[in-house]
């Protein structure tokens, strides 16, 4: 048997139960529920205030740049022709009154153009203040006058604020109905 020449301290008597003695550290057992519910609620916060506010910014609600002015329109002066049917129109209503949609498209469908060819929409703003018809190319001025002479709207523009998205939506007249069309309408 080997023999120790370090005098006995208190650690060399185990004694038979457990209890801790020294430096040993162990977890609490006891974990704070409270806290836990507490930082998923905040990061649940988070992450919806984040999903909501990326979900505006991609259907552009909100928007961190100058506001769209109305889109750049050039007058021009050509002759009335004959309404060409052959177009698609699309009415917005930029004006207060709600009603005045469903008076341009009978109107326009009085003209000629069928029921299913005039879309009605309501637009951004509802303060528009001259009622305007837009074509895209230069070609369809003569229709777009005809559309707006049988409307009783003055102003006819060429932009390509409207312009069809895809080529196979056809030819396409824009009607943007402004405060002054239930005047100037009869």
């Amino acid at each position: 048997m080997p023999t120790n020449t370090q005098p006995r301290d208190r650690f060399d008597d185990v004694p038979r139960e457990r209890h801790r003695v020294g430096a040993h550290r162990a977890e609490n057992p006891r974990m704070r529920a409270g806290l836990i519910v507490l930082w998923a609620a905040v990061a649940a916060v988070i992450l919806f205030a984040v999903g909501v506010f990326l979900s505006l910014l991609w259907t552009d609600r909100i928007s961190f740049g100058p506001e769209p002015s109305t889109p750049a329109a050039v007058e021009s002066t050509a002759p009335v022709g004959a309404v060409d049917t052959s177009y698609t129109v699309w009415i917005l209503n930029a004006g207060p009154d709600p009603a005045q949609t469903d008076r341009a498209k009978s109107l326009a469908v009085g003209v000629g153009y069928a029921e299913d060819a005039v879309a009605t929409s309501e637009a951004d703003q509802q303060d528009f203040a001259t009622s305007t018809v837009y074509f895209s190319d230069a070609a369809d001025e003569g229709p777009a006058r005809a559309l707006a002479s049988a409307l009783g709207i003055a102003q006819v523009a060429q932009s390509d604020a409207y312009k069809p998205i895809d080529d196979s939506a056809g030819r396409q007249l824009t009607v943007v109905l402004g405060v002054d069309f239930g005047a100037d309408a009869g």
